[in-house]
């Protein structure tokens, strides 16, 4: 019988130039039965079963064809200085002895010869079983694809984990691989050729330079590029270098998966160049990402990459039915309806969706069928205990579950104070913005409840004495809060105004005004850089708020068991001047 020779990912017509493999498409061969001298073998057919005496490469360097019937190992000479030893590839159990084989007989038959020849020899049987020598990948994107579902989803390292740590770094990479997610890697091109880990075609919003990356060279880039994270994780993390996607491919390929994507059309061949020429096992762990206008699927797909095609919230079933046997998986955002969601879903491929900071978007996108989960906080969301009882604000890195009400951005991020208030947060947007402290939630209450306790103040006075701020907690849920909006899940809300009134608010779900609990309570009110101490009791029958800097002031235990979420923030209130935002600091979580 006749064996298939090639067809699979390793085999390509290849050229060796110093130390790179550059491929050879429409290149001729003939085959033969030695390494040297030999004879020609003109018996056979391609894999359509026509006869042919020689072979050739298709447009894309990939050969594939049948033998003369019993033969399991050829020479295919390209006219490239050697010849290339192949073993048929549908007889994969008696592989690797065969290609130990050959190469053992061509290191004996080379050592007779000059030492050029021996070298040639050597190097055609090692490049040949290529597929034994190169790294292959230990955990496969099938593996963790296949068993994904909506009550077990897969969750990646979106940018790395950008929303606490610097996104597209190696430092990035290097925590969220340690903790096995896989990674999502964007990459752009510089002036020299050379890809970088990097999500926008310029490198303003992530790094201390301007322009776009391709304006930059190489050297340039390694040398004198760093990120600028501190404004969104805190003045306590190092800037990074950026780094080359070679170096990310060679720590991490085969280890996790990768979900990788060039993001400038500039990048798209070079990309597909490097992982042609260096990585031909990469189909195995990486995933082409890809959006649902891209020309890459058929490249992608003739290798044996799986595909994650992203849409926007306006792609047409059409254009998803044009694209859609060349997709493997297909992407959608947060922000799409659940109507759109539960339709992609209803199309019967596994469904990732991206960006995802909050536990309660898990909630909602597992619901509606999606099974992969594009993180940029993966541990915070992949899990559902607190992390911590006391913060340490002090250190100036951004914790995990901490959410703000965008994501990504800067100006609505928690932000450290710097000296002489280290130690002190706030939040640098205004009005009625806040940020939800996941690190510490849901809050695990002992028999009779919790205790939160805190510090606050204004380090310059609201010009309304009526304006405040505070704190909110007992939802169920992360979801956004929003003083005077609209909430998905209700809570509580303390509130300490500008002219020392004091008072507890309950939030119903659907709601914006607030209903207050009790009496306002008078305390004294709040000087500029003068600090307030407060706590709130919240047992399995009462809720209370007292203000600890002075005496009396509280608002006694209040019967109340509406909300008993363990999920709590910090809260702007109703501050309209960002100068007059209120301070955090020292918040300890107890259990009663």
């Amino acid at each position: 019988m006749r064996h298939m020779f090639g067809g699979t990912t390793s085999d390509y017509a290849m050229e060796q130039v110093g130390n790179q493999l550059l491929l050879r498409p429409g290149v001729s061969g003939t085959v033969w039965d030695a390494v040297t001298g030999g004879t020609q073998l003109t018996d056979l057919t391609d894999t359509s079963g026509l006869p042919i005496t020689v072979v050739v490469a298709a447009s894309d360097g990939s050969v594939a064809f049948y033998g003369p019937d019993d033969v399991t190992t050829v020479y295919v000479d390209f006219g490239l200085g050697r010849r290339y030893a192949m073993v048929a590839s549908d007889i994969a159990a008696i592989v690797s002895a065969r290609v130990a084989g050959v190469a053992a007989a061509a290191a004996d038959d080379a050592s007779a010869k000059a030492a050029m020849a021996e070298a040639s020899a050597i190097s055609a049987a090692a490049g040949s079983a290529a597929a034994l020598y190169l790294p292959n990948a230990i955990t496969t994107v099938d593996s963790i694809i296949s068993v994904a579902t909506p009550v077990a989803p897969v969750y990646f390292a979106h940018r790395g984990g950008g929303m606490v740590r610097p996104e597209h770094t190696l430092v990035a990479y290097r925590a969220a691989a340690a903790m096995r997610y896989p990674l999502e890697i964007s990459v752009n091109v510089d002036a020299s050729g050379q890809l970088w880990c990097l999500h926008d075609p310029t490198v303003d919003r992530t790094t201390d330079r301007t322009g776009n990356l391709n304006g930059y060279t190489t050297e340039e880039v390694g040398q004198q590029i760093q990120t600028n994270s501190r404004s969104l994780l805190g003045a306590g993390w190092a800037e990074q270098r950026l780094v080359p996607l070679r170096q990310v491919l060679d720590e991490f390929l085969g280890k996790v998966p990768i979900l990788l994507e060039p993001k400038a059309n500039d990048a798209v061949v070079p990309c597909q160049q490097l992982l042609d020429a260096s990585y031909p096992h990469a189909p195995r762990s990486v995933i082409w990402k890809c959006h649902i206008g891209t020309l890459s699927l058929p490249w992608a797909k003739a290798r044996g990459y799986r595909t994650w095609v992203y849409l926007d919230s306006g792609t047409s079933d059409a254009t998803m039915d044009a694209k859609d046997a060349d997709v493997d998986y297909w992407g959608v955002n947060t922000t799409f309806t659940d109507t759109r969601i539960s339709q992609v879903v209803a199309r019967g491929k596994p469904v990732f969706a991206w960006a995802v900071y909050r536990r309660s978007q898990v909630a909602r996108l597992t619901g509606l069928g999606v099974v992969g989960i594009m993180a940029s906080d993966p541990r915070y969301v992949s899990t559902s205990a607190p992390m911590r009882t006391a913060s340490r604000w002090d250190l100036q890195i951004k914790e995990p579950g901490c959410t703000p009400t965008i994501d990504y951005d800067p100006d609505y991020a928690l932000q450290f104070a710097p000296s002489p208030d280290v130690g002190w947060v706030s939040i640098p947007a205004v009005p009625f913005q806040s940020v939800g402290l996941g690190t510490y939630c849901p809050v695990a209450a002992g028999a009779g409840g919790y205790r939160l306790s805190f510090d606050m103040k204004f380090k310059v006075l609201p010009g309304t004495s009526t304006l405040h701020s505070g704190i909110y907690f007992g939802k169920q849920s992360d979801d956004p809060y929003r003083f005077s909006q609209s909430n998905a899940t209700g809570g509580y809300h303390l509130v300490m105004r500008a002219n020392g009134q004091m008072q507890l608010n309950k939030h119903t779900a659907g709601v914006t005004s607030g209903t207050t609990m009790g009496s306002a309570i008078a305390t004294t009110a709040p000087t500029a850089d003068g600090v307030m101490s407060f706590q709130v009791d919240v047992t399995p029958t009462t809720v209370e708020v007292r203000r600890t800097d002075g005496t009396g002031w509280t608002t006694g235990a209040l019967a109340d068991t509406t909300y008993r979420g363990g999920y709590f923030g910090l809260s702007n209130g109703s501050i309209t001047d960002v100068a007059t935002r209120p301070y955090w600091r020292n918040l300890v979580v107890t259990q009663l």
